[in-house]
């Protein structure tokens, strides 16, 4: 086992063997932004073998305040061509997948159905909404994150063991919008997401599964609420699956 992982192969939970699980699991981040700089990054530190990078935008300068997996020589380059070059040059001993294309009904089945895990770190509620279809369709987890200025949230969905997002927000999609970003607040809540697919792959309990994380960095401030089933939810159905 390389070197590289020897301080977390010190952890209990992790160990050789949960460092191998790391190493054979593969993880699509769907978003080369703010959220996924820090996502992408966090993943390929703790070795996990296979990363897939979905995102059809390229990098302009104002991306820079917290994108930073991208440079001022990447402006004007595909995101996922970018970071790709990146976390190869960072990390040698994974394989980085990238899919410079946006998520849509016409390809999320194809492209997720190749990874084990989905990280959502994107701010379109519409590929939200397709990703949770798909998702679901699938038994594929996935974890989502968002933030608005001092403002961030975060909740891991385990498909038929927990609500899926149309259960909390809905099908009815709101106007798309533009949400401010902080870098600092934007790292926080990657970094969360990236633990709770750490956590999942190493087979451990999920403390966000079926909960939605609310950070107020204002107020320096966590709260978690539990989500509920909506027993008339068109995409899961609100049903739990048997244990």
């Amino acid at each position: 086992m390389s070197d590289r992982y020897s301080r977390q192969i010190m952890i209990p939970e992790f160990g050789e063997d949960g460092q191998q699980k790391l190493a054979d699991a593969s993880v699509l981040v769907i978003g080369a932004g703010g959220l996924g700089t820090t996502l992408i990054y966090h993943l390929a530190a703790a070795g996990v073998g296979t990363i897939g990078i979905a995102d059809n935008d390229i990098v302009s300068l104002s991306n820079l305040n917290r994108q930073f997996i991208h440079f001022e020589e990447d402006i004007g380059t595909l995101k996922v061509v970018s970071a790709a070059k990146k976390i190869r040059l960072f990390n040698s001993e994974i394989q980085v997948i990238p899919h410079a294309t946006a998520i849509s009904k016409d390809n999320a089945y194809e492209i997720i159905s190749q990874y084990d895990i989905v990280a959502l770190a994107v701010d379109n509620a519409q590929a939200r909404m397709i990703v949770n279809e798909a998702c679901v369709e699938l038994g594929t987890p996935f974890v989502d994150g968002g933030i608005n200025g001092f403002v961030g949230t975060s909740v891991f969905i385990n498909p038929h063991h927990t609500p899926c997002l149309a259960c909390l927000y809905g099908t009815e999609l709101p106007p798309e919008e533009r949400f401010s970003a902080v870098s600092s607040v934007t790292g926080t809540i990657a970094s969360i997401e990236a633990t709770s697919v750490i956590q999942y792959i190493l087979g451990l309990e999920v403390p966000l599964a079926g909960k939605l994380l609310y950070y107020d960095a204002h107020e320096a401030d966590f709260e978690q609420l539990e989500l509920k089933f909506n027993k008339t939810c068109p995409i899961c159905g609100g049903k739990r699956a048997n244990k």
